[in-house]
This record gives structure tokens, C-alpha cells and sequence, in this order.
């Protein structure tokens, strides 16, 4: 069977690149690169999902299934990169990178008008008294003053019944803060003044997206780094990316060992807690045993969910609402356990079966292929920059949510609308009349213009 998986994989990964139009990185390879991080290890070593976090006992039943599973998403996969490459060689406008223009003045407008409205979010925030405790607990956090029981109970109950804390923010941590946070240090990158970038996207981060949760951390850290990269292509040439992936994987494992050794420091001294084992197990343990668990879960303990496990459907056909995640974790871990939330194919799955699956494998590399098509057709190159590092991060969220969720929830269907009409917006209407003596449009596109 593993034979027949790494054939698989192998098929995939070779139809992901013959579909690329480049070398250089899409929103969709950050999907794909880390897919094939987190899922691949797990699907090939840990098919059972097994891990000795949770002391679950999956059954050999569902670990076939979701091997299936697995292989039929692989297996959809590899035919709609096929058809990519098939259309696109078809009709090549879709492969059409429109050229980018830019000054710095361009690139300082955006960045004040950014400035602006997160002073202005920031202030309206602390107005409220739980943002005010909100952020206090933060930064104790930060500092690593939370141990064991007190950070869990101030992260899973303290501020669950705060609609601000729970709903806006959460929902607006990756959606219009990265937006503002990549158009406010921009410029400071281009420019080269590091130093002053990185001071400036740690005001931003403290004062906005940080929460109780290590996520926004790793999210934040990687909208910047790509900003970086842009200023330098060759550091987003997907055969670098892919080369990098060892390095990544480092990197994550060291900063959650140290975030783990900080939180459970007195576990630690005492042995109960390995820092490096827990993160391994998170990262890879972990993951892989969430999509075993919704093949336990459905159908053999609780019925398929069918609209009413798909939050937005149930609300357009007036049926109350089924969270699989929450389905999931109080199943197979008993109360208070949280949410399963997983791979974006699972919420599929859970709501039809196999069926499920193939529709949301068909439609998950369908939204990839949208993202792609629109970051190419953005031409001013602060938007541009802003939408690769945005939604490149962003859909790296498939690997831990639904699909619908992801598009909704965690912007892949709101920001490249956004940012779209925000581009055609400025380059079509504001920007001609408004900054006479930069180039105009010829045949549509603007000239470009070096980063001054």
C-alpha cells in the first residue's frame, strides 16, 4: 500500500508542476507546499492516527477509509492540475501576468491611509473594557507569564461569551488587519530599513492581531516574510520554496519548542513534559489523526451531516446547524475537548460521505485556480504584493478548516474581491486624476516604475 501511495503522490506533485505558468510562487503553492508538509508524513507513516496526545483508538476500519479518502483526493487532484494546464494552454489570457506599476509615493499612500485606520481600529477598540483585558492577558502571554491551567482557561473560557473578542476580531485578524499590516510596513521594506519594518509590524502585531494563540505569531511572521520576498524574486522561485520546506519545518519545530518549554516550564524541569516530542506530535501526530477521526466519526458513531453540516447552507434552507469539528472532538474526546476542525475536504466528507469528499477535492483546487487568476491580473504593485502575501498565507488555512469557512471566515473569498476592486478602483479612477505626471495607462496597463 505505501508503494502505491508514494506512486500517487509523486503523480500529483508532477502534475502541480507542469500546471504552474512560472517558477515563480501563486497563492496556490503555499497551499500545496504545505499540504504535502503536514499531510504526507502522517498518510505514509501513521495511517492509524495514533498519537500519545489524545490515547485514541481509531480502528482499523477507519484508518482504510480515510486512506481512501486521501487517495481519492490525490488521485482529483492530479486530474484538476491536469485540466489546468490543458485550459490554460487553451486560452492563454488566463496565464496573463499584467504588468505593475508603482512609486513611492503610491507605496506611502497606501501606507498612511493604512497607518490611519489601525490607529483609528486600535483606538475604537480600547473603548471596550474586554479588548482592554483582552490585551493585557496578551501581553502576558507574550511574555510568558501563563502557565498550564490559568493560559487554558483564559484562551478556551474566559472571554468565550465576547462577541467582540471571539467574533469581530477573531474574524478580522485575517481578513482586514493583514491588509493593513502589509500596506503599513511595505514601504519600510522596499526601502530597505528593515530595522524599522520590523519595528513597525511588532507595534502592529501587539496591538491587534496578537491573541492567546501561537497561530496569528507564525501567520504574521509569514505575511512579512513574503513582503521580503518580493523585493527579491528569486527567493519566491517555487524550486527555493520547495528546497526550503526542511528549513521551514525547523524553524516551526524549534519556536514551538521554545513556546512549549516557556508555557509548561515547571513540566519541563520535571520530565512529564518533552518540548521536542510534543511539538513533533503536534505538527505531524496530530493533524493526521484529526482527518482519522472524522472517518471514525462518520458513519459508524454519528449519521453523515448533510446540509445542516455546512453553517451556510443550513442558514439558506432554514434547518438548524451541525459543527462536524465540534462533532468530532465530542465523540472521541468527551466534553470540554473543543473543536476537530481539519483538512478543508473533511467538512465534505462529514456532510455526504465519499461523495462529499470528491465535490469539495473538485472544488478546492478550483478556488486555487481562481486565487492564482486574480493576483494576475492586479497591476498596482502594492495590492499586488499585498494580495500574494495575504492569500498565499491565507490558504494555507485549508489545512485546518473547511472549505467554506476558509472562504468566508478566513477571507479567500472576500480579500481577492476586496483587493481586486480596490486595484481597478485606483489604477481606473483615483490615481489619473489625483497624481497627474505618473504614467498613464496605455492599452489599459500602466507602465511600470522602479521602487523609488
Amino acid at each position: 500500500m505505501i508503494v502505491a501511495k508514494i506512486l500517487l503522490i509523486l503523480v500529483f506533485i508532477l502534475a502541480w508542476l507542469k500546471s504552474r505558468r512560472s517558477r515563480q510562487a501563486e497563492p496556490s503553492d503555499f497551499f500545496i507546499l504545505s499540504f504535502l508538509l503536514i499531510y504526507v508524513p502522517g498518510f505514509l507513516f501513521n495511517p492509524t492516527g495514533q498519537t500519545s496526545l489524545n490515547g485514541l483508538h481509531l480502528g482499523e476500519a477507519a484508518a482504510r477509509r480515510a486512506d481512501f479518502g486521501m487517495m481519492m483526493v490525490f488521485g482529483i487532484s492530479t486530474l484538476m492540475f491536469t485540466l489546468r494546464k490543458y485550459v490554460e494552454q487553451k486560452f492563454p489570457v488566463l496565464t496573463n501576468l499584467s504588468e505593475a506599476f508603482t512609486s513611492s509615493r503610491i507605496s506611502g499612500f497606501f501606507a498612511g491611509v493604512a497607518a490611519i485606520f489601525t490607529v483609528a481600529f486600535f483606538t475604537g477598540l480600547l473603548l471596550n473594557a474586554d479588548f482592554r483585558e483582552f490585551k493585557l492577558d496578551t501581553l502576558k502571554f507574550l511574555t510568558f507569564q501563563f502557565q498550564g491551567i490559568d493560559y487554558r482557561f483564559v484562551r478556551n473560557e474566559k472571554f468565550l461569551e465576547s462577541w467582540l473578542i471571539e467574533s469581530f476580531l477573531g474574524r478580522a485578524r485575517f481578513t482586514i488587519i493583514p491588509i493593513l499590516f502589509c500596506f503599513a510596513i511595505y514601504p519600510l521594506l522596499t526601502r530597505k530599513k528593515i530595522v524599522f519594518g520590523i519595528l513597525a509590524a511588532t507595534v502592529i502585531f501587539v496591538a491587534l492581531p496578537a491573541s492567546l494563540s501561537k497561530l496569528p505569531i507564525f501567520f504574521f511572521c509569514g505575511y512579512g516574510v513574503i513582503l521580503v520576498a518580493t523585493r527579491y524574486p528569486r527567493f519566491l522561485d517555487i524550486r527555493l520554496l520547495s528546497a526550503m520546506l526542511f528549513i521551514v519545518a525547523t524553524i516551526i519545530v524549534t519556536m514551538l519548542v521554545v513556546l512549549y518549554t516557556a508555557q509548561y516550564q515547571n513540566a519541563v524541569i520535571g520530565g512529564s513534559v518533552l518540548p521536542l516530542n510534543l511539538a513533533v506530535e503536534r505538527i505531524w501526530g496530530e493533524t493526521y489523526s484529526v482527518v482519522v477521526r472524522y472517518f471514525a466519526v462518520y458513519p459508524d458513531m454519528l449519521p453523515f451531516t448533510g446540509l445542516s453540516g455546512i453553517n451556510v447552507l443550513a442558514k439558506l434552507s432554514g434547518i438548524p446547524p451541525r459543527w462536524p469539528d465540534v462533532e468530532v472532538a465530542l465523540t472521541l474526546l468527551g466534553p470540554d475537548s473543543g473543536s476537530n476542525p481539519g483538512v478543508f475536504f473533511l467538512g465534505g466528507y462529514a456532510a455526504f460521505g465519499m461523495p462529499g469528499l470528491c465535490i469539495f477535492a473538485l472544488l478546492g483546487p478550483l478556488v486555487l485556480w481562481c486565487l492564482d487568476f486574480i493576483g494576475r491580473r492586479i497591476q498596482m504593485r502594492p495590492i499586488r504584493v499585498t494580495y500574494l502575501a495575504v492569500l498565499g498565507m491565507n490558504a494555507v488555512f485549508l489545512n485546518q478548516i473547511a472549505l467554506q469557512t476558509a472562504l468566508l471566515t478566513y477571507g479567500l473569498a472576500i480579500v481577492p474581491i476586496f483587493l481586486f476592486f480596490l486595484d481597478r478602483v485606483f489604477l481606473k479612477v483615483w490615481l489619473p486624476r489625483r497624481i497627474p505626471g505618473e504614467s498613464k495607462p496605455t492599452n489599459g496597463v500602466f507602465n511600470a516604475v522602479d521602487e523609488g
